[in-house]
């Protein structure tokens, strides 16, 4: 479509002219004998480019420009000025109220054609900006919205967990709307809990994408009783599946269980993990000794974790490496030193974490952040109130109670691999609908099925774990005799009976090792500040009845529950 150009000119013979010139170069013309009329041919029709005469009757060309320009308002509407001044206040004055360029008179038909030309493809030029730039703002707006839904959608399945748990404290600075830093933590059904911080490659949506899956499985897994070395090797398998090449998570994967006093870490790419003691500051310093997630096959993944014994008032650190590489106005970075210097003995419990966010924050100042930032603090305390995982509050239609019953047996190479309790609970609270009970079910089932493999068929001692160094020694020496184990068995009896609105479910574990002196009295549940001697109270805790046959390597525990 040929642009519209309007001459203004109160001369017949100069319209004429003009108009036989651009008329034949293909544009189309509109003519205006003075200044008035041009404005209001200017408000009626679209105009592209305006020849403006100067000296004209009811309106002049200086006031007629300033009034069309300001009605172009965003749009570019470039103004020739037609004039027979050539003084340079005259010609000043042109530009002043609006002018873009001016013609001398006479008229050269060639330069009054290529002045044109130009203000043409200016006119064009401005028109294709603004289209592109109108375009990207819809797609912006469109992109806002989109990743809006999805950060809904993320929010829902990447949630907070038990991170509102009075003992931690976090901080999450993203540098877009999605975070590639990730952070989770839920409590396993056995009492303690389990945190998760991932750091992806990259930023906002990209870097966000893998973190739904990762999320899904720690949850899901988490709430059946995995252990952290299955968790880490179903979230290896699916980010190696779904990742493009380039793209993977380092993480860190801790278990935090008070009543153990023990702290299971694997660090895979993360900085160090940090422990401190209220005493002497920084007391051990978990460093990476894994590949990222995401980054070879299950095959060549390392599952191995580092055990560490905790005591109560420990504090636990674990941050991304936006932390220690934030920089401030002066290209300086935050750095690893300037973080433990505020990990100092004396620190006070939660203390330290309030200070290391106010220095941080200070020191970056207003500067945008070049990584996401995100620090986590978890203070070790002896909370015997949450020791176990509260009733997860599941709304479930009603299944009537049933009689039924089941048999596992496990032989040495099965108990070598084989970790039957996130199964066994999940076949309980499917065949019935304990799906309220399912925390404390695996409580029980968890330290019957343990106490039968670590005393009765590996032949370890709780005593052990009286120190940290013996804490440490008791799990190396599990790993190293379950790895060797070559005879022994359990079995596994469950029958439930329903009685009124629930039903009695009668769990029976066997083992074929030498037993022990189960009528032995032991320290009630909440006396007992020993790192062991608490999983036969917990159970009674939590049962009906327990009690125990043979030589001790036969128990039974009666666990009821109402609808």
């Amino acid at each position: 479509m040929p642009l519209k150009i309007l001459i203004v000119d109160d001369e017949a013979s100069n319209c004429l002219i003009i108009n036989s010139i651009l008329s034949s170069a293909g544009y189309e013309t509109v003519i205006a004998r003075n200044g008035a009329e041009a404005v209001v041919i200017f408000e009626k029709e679209i105009i592209d480019i305006v020849l403006m005469d100067v000296m004209m009757p009811v309106m002049d060309g200086y006031e007629a420009t300033k009034i069309i320009k300001k009605l172009a308002g965003g749009r570019v509407v470039p103004v020739i000025f037609l004039t027979a001044v050539d003084d340079e206040k005259g010609l000043a004055r042109c530009i002043e109220c609006g002018g873009d360029d001016f013609i001398n008179k006479p008229y050269n038909h060639v330069i009054l054609k290529a002045k044109v030309d130009a203000m043409a493809r200016l006119s064009q030029l401005h028109s294709t900006v603004i289209a592109q730039c109108n375009e990207l703002e819809y797609h912006q707006e469109r992109l806002l919205k989109e990743q809006e839904v999805a950060k809904t959608i993320f929010s829902n399945i990447a949630h907070a967990g038990c991170l509102n748990s009075p003992n931690i404290k976090y901080m999450l600075s993203p540098m877009a709307i999605f975070n590639g830093d990730l952070l989770l933590a839920a409590r396993k059904p056995s009492g303690g809990m389990y945190i998760m911080l991932g750091d992806f490659t990259g930023h906002g949506l990209s870097a966000a994408i893998g973190a739904i899956p990762v999320a899904d499985i720690f949850y899901r897994m988490t709430a059946k009783g995995f252990g952290v070395d299955e968790i880490v090797a179903e979230i290896n398998k699916k980010l190696r599946k779904v990742l493009p090449t380039g793209i993977f998570c380092a993480a860190a994967i801790i278990e935090v269980d008070s009543v153990e006093h023990r702290l299971l870490v694997w660090n895979g790419g993360l900085p160090d993990i940090l422990v401190c003691r209220n005493s002497q500051g920084i007391s051990h310093r978990l460093e990476s000794m894994h590949l990222p997630l995401g980054v070879v096959g299950n095959d060549q993944l390392d599952k191995k974790m580092h055990s560490l014994a905790i005591s109560e008032g420990d504090s636990i650190y674990l941050y991304t490496d936006g932390v220690i590489e934030a920089w401030n106005i002066n290209g300086e970075m935050f750095g690893q030193k300037r973080l433990e210097e505020h990990l100092t003995p004396g620190g006070g419990k939660g203390g330290r974490f309030d200070v290391i966010c106010q220095d941080l924050e200070s020191f970056i100042g207003d500067q945008s952040h070049s990584d996401d930032i995100t620090l986590i603090e978890i203070l070790c305390n002896e909370d015997r109130e949450t020791d176990i995982a509260p009733h997860s509050v599941i709304k479930e239609g009603f299944m009537p109670p049933m009689t039924w019953g089941m048999t596992l047996d496990l032989k040495a190479d099965a108990l070598r691999t084989f970790d039957p309790l996130p199964l066994l609970t999940h076949l309980l609270v499917e065949i019935q609908g304990l799906r309220k009970s399912r925390e404390h079910l695996y409580t029980v089932i968890a330290e019957l099925f343990f106490n039968a493999l670590d005393h009765g068929l590996l032949n370890l001692d709780s005593a052990m774990k009286s120190t940290s160094h013996g804490f440490m020694e008791y799990y190396k020496k599990r790993q190293d005799n379950l790895a060797n184990l070559q005879e022994g068995q359990i079995k596994i009896i469950c029958e439930h009976i329903p009685v009124d609105n629930g039903g009695k479910l009668l769990i029976r574990m066997e083992d074929t090792g030498a037993g022990f002196d189960y009528r032995k009295a032991l320290p009630r549940l909440r006396e007992n500040m020993a790192p062991s001697g608490r999983g036969i109270p917990l159970v009674r805790s939590l049962c009906e009845n327990v009690s125990y046959f043979d030589k001790g390597n036969i128990v039974e525990a009666v666990y009821t529950w109402h609808s």
